[in-house]
């Protein structure tokens, strides 16, 4: 049975685009299968008690240079943007329509490289549209699936189910059952892998 590693994302949060960025190319090489679970991270926070980093604008200040830090480590580029944060409800949403189509990887990457390095407004729904019709997905079909019933209630049972297993913020990361966060912890990640 191939390992694997569970990844819990939000595309409103940078350390989960560093993350993305950086592991999947270390999980692919090590023959490691990535489950990648998209969650609301303010719903998260909401459940947990947990509040964002840019609400405390010591943690902002340093949070914001720590990831500079990070991306050079990396080798990760982000471009700043005048529009974080962005509203990625319809964004999370869709990454369960992407499941459905088979369009996980290419969606994801849409989405994280438009807000995180084009620096685009992605909670405007025309900047959605033309940033995925671009990469070549049915913007439309998914400005529509966003709006199902039944995805919304994905996106709320999966939330539910990060906060049951203890997460607490993202990214949030499992290795048989063992909790890692943050994109500080890739290398941990790795480990539990090895040891496993």
């Amino acid at each position: 049975m191939s390992k694997t590693v569970e990844f819990l994302y939000d595309f409103v949060s940078a350390p989960s685009y560093i993350a993305w960025k950086a592991l999947v190319p270390m999980l692919e090489a090590a023959g490691v299968t990535l489950v990648m679970t998209p969650v609301l991270v303010t719903g998260v926070f909401k459940a947990t008690g947990n509040v964002a980093p840019m609400s405390i604008p010591a943690k902002l200040e340093w949070i914001t240079r720590d990831l500079g830090y990070w991306c050079a480590k990396r080798g990760v580029t982000i471009t700043p943007s005048p529009f974080h944060p962005i509203r990625s409800l319809p964004l999370v949403r869709g990454s369960f329509l992407a499941a459905e189509r088979d369009e996980t990887t290419r969606y994801i990457a849409a989405v994280f490289d438009a807000i995180w390095l084009h620096g685009r407004k992605l909670s405007d729904m025309k900047v959605v549209e033309e940033s995925l019709n671009e990469v070549g997905l049915d913007a439309k079909a998914y400005l529509q699936g966003m709006e199902r019933d039944d995805i919304k209630e994905k996106l709320r049972l999966s939330t539910g189910d990060a906060v049951a297993r203890r997460a607490f913020g993202v990214p949030t990361f499992f290795v048989n059952g063992e909790l890692f966060f943050g994109q500080d912890r890739i290398e941990f990640v790795m480990d539990a892998l090895q040891r496993s």
